[in-house]
């Protein structure tokens, strides 16, 4: 994905979150929607129980950093 010439790399939480912005953040960098991105996020947290899921998108949260780039639009 390319802003004004400059190239992003690696994975950012995405500023329009809804929480953290983790799910956001996954969509963006695998070029999909994030609809489906937080559905197979809440699939995962039903299937494997409410800590599991839970704890993985805060440490998610926690470990990647925020967009750095705000979008004009």
């Amino acid at each position: 994905m390319s802003y004004h010439g400059y190239e992003r790399t690696g994975l950012y939480r995405s500023r329009d979150g809804v929480i953290c912005g983790v799910f956001g953040g996954i969509a963006e960098y695998f070029d999909m929607s994030a609809f489906w991105t937080r559905a197979l996020g809440v699939l995962f947290v039903l299937c494997t129980g409410l800590w599991p899921g839970v704890f993985a998108y805060f440490l998610a949260a926690l470990v990647m950093k925020k967009d750095p780039y705000i979008r004009w639009e």
